[in-house]
């Protein structure tokens, strides 16, 4: 006679799929915080170094640490930089040559008039300004050049061109800036050979390892930019943590006010480069990457800037105070080209 299985003792493969069924929250739970590491970190460490700032300012003032995280960010740049695409972007010549001018010129010209006129605290002011004046994104903007449908190889031709000549024109353009609000004199010359160490060195032996280990970063380009991600991270932490005293001073509607300012002067890039790249004619694709590519400014490179500028010039102190614009503008270009590469790749 046939033994039938017991009503009250479920198969052991059900027992695995109820298993499974509990572990999917968490399993859904990492590629989340995967995703989400540098908006999610930032605002963690914000938090973190004004409430429990000793380690931060510990680890501040060692130079050791805060040179090897800017090595790393750049190393990880130089690995994930993609440039087989580029030569493809050379024949849109009108469209390259609008791009870089805007990143390099226009926009840094226009931000830092409107900057520097923004009602609140000189050192929030200069943040803005400083943030203006930085290149292109090195990845956001190429990520959301492909959710728009764009121009992918143009997207990646200005991003390698404005990083590269922004290295040689940020020291000058910095310089005239801080002269500008009445700040100590930089040396461009000095600042240049240190971003040339900091920034170009690392890039380039980045770039040219990735040509051996193809295969792997295939399959680990995630992780190669979550390691970039933290140690992108653990500047901001440093510097909120120096000036946690000064940093509980500023007031929420100051800070509405940066927040604000960033958000009109990113509209404000998105609408000149819209217009020139109709005027000019563009195809659709490249259209799209112009806007995008154009409008949008670096945290990484802003970050390394920041750091390198001596303590005479700016203490750090100051130095906490002006990183809250780069972060604040930062995430707020990166929420407004979400919505509009979203918008576009739907059309």
């Amino acid at each position: 006679m046939p033994v039938s299985s017991s009503p009250t003792s479920p198969p052991h493969k059900s027992d695995g799929c109820a298993h499974a069924i509990r572990a999917d929250p968490l399993s859904g739970f990492f590629p989340f915080l995967q995703r989400q590491l540098l908006p999610l970190g930032l605002l963690t460490v914000a938090a973190v170094g004004m409430l429990f700032p000793e380690p931060g300012r510990y680890i501040n003032s060692l130079a050791a640490p805060k040179y090897m995280a800017v090595s790393i960010i750049f190393i990880c740049s130089g690995l994930l930089l993609r440039t087989d695409e580029i030569y493809a972007a050379l024949s849109a010549w009108k469209a390259s040559l609008f791009g870089t001018v805007s990143i390099l010129l226009l926009t840094p010209l226009i931000g830092v008039f409107l900057a520097l006129r923004v009602p609140m605290d000189p050192n929030l002011q200069l943040g803005l300004a400083l943030f203006c004046c930085m290149p292109t994104t090195l990845s956001s903007g190429i990520a959301l050049t492909t959710q728009a449908r764009g121009n992918v190889a143009l997207a990646l031709l200005l991003t390698v061109v404005t990083n590269t000549i922004g290295i040689f024109t940020i020291p000058f353009v910095l310089a005239m800036l801080l002269s500008e609000v009445g700040q100590v004199e930089l040396s461009a010359a000095g600042l240049l050979v240190k971003l040339c160490f900091a920034m170009l060195l690392p890039l380039a032996i980045g770039r040219y390892f990735s040509r051996f280990i193809k295969t792997w970063l295939t399959a680990n380009r995630k992780t190669v930019t979550m390691i970039s991600n933290l140690a992108l991270i653990s500047i901001p932490w440093m510097k909120f943590s120096q000036s946690s005293n000064e940093l509980f001073q500023i007031a929420l509607p100051s800070l509405g006010i940066l927040i604000a300012a960033g958000l009109l002067i990113h509209i404000l890039f998105l609408l000149l480069n819209d217009g020139a790249s109709r005027l000019l004619k563009l195809q659709r694709e490249a259209r799209k990457a112009v806007v995008l590519l154009a409008s949008q400014k670096t945290l990484p490179v802003a970050v390394t800037v920041l750091e390198l500028i001596p303590e005479q010039v700016l203490s750090a102190d100051t130095k906490g105070l002006v990183i809250i614009p780069c972060i604040t503008f930062h995430f707020g270009q990166i929420f407004l080209d979400a919505l509009l590469a979203t918008r576009w790749s739907h059309r």
